[in-house]
């Protein structure tokens, strides 16, 4: 991947410091200075929609739309688009509760209104048999009050629905250098990724090589309880869901967040017509992008994979309240 002007500073503070943590305390200020760029804004859509790996993703319900920003063994950064509900209400989650492994989140709310996000005490325990976890909010506020914000690894943590089409710049890194972290982009290895994740749980190697836990938690709130299901099991349904209804679905979010952050490069836009790697259901987007007609905002899913379909902001205030006797 081509490095972007304004990356400079962030690979030679990721090259000069061991300690990831403090890498993280360090870097919110550059991505705020990246995010309030418009050129690099302009390399990140050039980059992307230059890219046939791109173009030609398979897009699950499972991701949210985003850009590619910069990947490397150390980190990677990326854009993530959070469209809102279409009803605009913002008391309802995005997704279950989780964490991010041994991953380091820092965070740059970049355009829209932001979203509102939960912070709960890190390493929580979930029963092998009720499932039931002991979490505990210790954070809870809105990004347009915080806008650079660190998750730290093993953190459970939860997205509310934005009040509008919102962006994030997101900086990950694991939460300490491996001299593995060089395998998690050998190609031969990825390969292999199934079986050799059995051999590394069964020798008890996951943490000293750096990969998500065996049992992975997603975690939501039921009869003033907090509730854990596999991460597997929570996604299935939404990564199941492939094809042209949600190709579109990427690529219009896509192109309604290039019109409305003042994208104007109409002459590369316009030469995605004649390229081959674009696929045609770009093509009604470019149509409306370049006719300077409005792009049809997207809306986030409004059911999720949990017995009750939703999860609210007060439901999970008061299951704190009941779990830890508040």
């Amino acid at each position: 991947m081509i490095i972007l002007s304004g990356l400079k500073k962030i690979i030679e503070l990721n090259n000069s410091l061991l300690d990831r943590r403090s890498l993280h305390q360090q870097i919110g200020p550059l991505l705020q200075a990246l995010g309030s760029d418009k050129s690099f804004w302009n390399e990140v859509i050039k980059q992307n929609l230059s890219d046939q790996n791109f173009l030609n993703r398979k897009w699950t319900m499972y991701e949210i739309p985003f850009f590619y920003v910069y990947e490397c063994d150390d980190f990677n950064m990326k854009v993530h688009l959070f469209p809102s509900l279409e009803s605009k209400k913002t008391n309802i989650l995005a997704s279950a509760i989780h964490h991010h492994n041994n991953y380091l989140l820092t965070t740059y709310a970049a355009f829209g209104s932001g979203y509102e996000t939960f912070l709960f005490e890190k390493n929580p325990t979930t029963h092998e048999v009720t499932k039931e976890t002991n979490l505990k909010i210790t954070h809870q506020f809105k990004q347009k009050e915080k806008k650079i914000h660190l998750i730290d690894s093993w953190v459970p943590h939860a997205v509310v629905n934005p009040e509008s089409f919102s962006a994030t710049l997101v900086f990950w890194s694991s939460d300490k250098k491996r001299t593995t972290d060089k395998l998690r982009s050998n190609p031969l290895l990825k390969y292999f990724k199934t079986p050799l994740r059995k051999l590394i749980y069964n020798l008890g190697l996951d943490e000293n090589l750096g990969i998500a836990a065996n049992k992975t938690y997603q975690w939501y709130p039921q009869n003033n309880k907090f509730i854990g299901i596999l991460e597997d099991d929570f996604f299935a349904p939404t990564r199941a869901m492939t094809g042209k209804e949600v190709n579109d679905y990427s690529a219009q979010s896509i192109f309604y967040f290039i019109q409305n952050i003042g994208f104007d490069d109409f002459e590369f836009i316009k030469s995605l017509k004649s390229n081959k790697d674009v696929p045609i259901y770009y093509h009604q987007w470019i149509d409306l992008f370049l006719n300077k007609q409005t792009i049809p905002e997207t809306f986030a899913k409004a059911e999720i994979n949990v017995p009750n379909k939703t999860i609210t902001t007060e439901e999970v205030l008061l299951t704190n309240k009941f779990v830890n006797n508040i």
